[in-house]
């Protein structure tokens, strides 16, 4: 037993000595790399028949070449207009390492069977930016059930800028996403979740910038 318990902490030098070892040559490619973390809090309900309140507010851990972490609080108001078809809009509040965005956005969401779109519009306000910054999102995701309580998604999402913050910036491509996640329903108003996010930020003819991003998620119906 002695000798068992001595070896795990040399087991443990050995990894991290090669971990170390693996970690040294990729320095370079790290400035390209990075993995995240974010906690997301939803809390949403019907204000009538056909009309939805969502409140959003997360933390995000990120390092301080990626901005820093941020704390992000948003509300939406959706209405249905038709079976499958909800529009909508709000505005959020984005804090980081001391700097302010806010952020409007519009929105309409099509259902179709296990399939949902999204389309989302936003104009972005920062701190000593030239000009509004218009930027727009198009979300698909698939949803499939897993037996009685457990639902999983798939999904990507393609950020477009249509007009940058800075002036000389013409419209470009801001990010890619692609989401993998799995949902389990404790009760009829708790959700808990777990999202695997990768980010892709074109760079031109620099390789692409990416984020990998495991993502904690809690929603609670009022």
């Amino acid at each position: 037993m002695r000798m068992c318990m001595t070896r795990l902490p040399m087991q443990y030098a050995m990894l991290l000595a090669a971990g170390l070892a693996a970690w040294q040559p990729s320095k370079a490619h790290a400035a390209d790399e990075d993995t995240q973390f974010w906690h997301v809090v939803f809390l949403t309900g019907d204000l009538d028949k056909d009309t939805r309140l969502t409140v959003d507010t997360s933390h995000r851990w990120r390092e301080q070449a990626r901005g820093g972490e941020q704390q992000t609080l948003r509300f939406t108001i959706e209405q249905t207009m038709a079976k499958g078809v909800r529009i909508g809009g709000g505005a959020a509040v984005f804090e980081a390492s001391g700097n302010t965005e806010l952020r409007p956005h519009q929105q309409i969401i099509l259902v179709q069977g296990r399939f949902e779109s999204r389309t989302r519009l936003e104009e972005r306000f920062f701190d000593r930016a030239d000009r509004v910054e218009l930027r727009l999102r198009q979300r698909i995701q698939y949803n499939q059930t897993l037996g009685k309580d457990w639902r999983a998604s798939l999904g990507g999402e393609w950020l477009g800028l249509l007009q940058s913050r800075n002036r000389d910036d013409g419209p470009s491509t801001e990010q890619w996403r692609a989401l993998a996640g799995i949902t389990y329903k404790v009760n009829d108003r708790l959700e808990v979740g777990a999202n695997y996010w990768l980010l892709m930020f074109p760079r031109g003819d620099r390789p692409d910038r990416i984020s990998h991003v495991p993502q904690t998620g809690l929603l609670y119906r009022f």
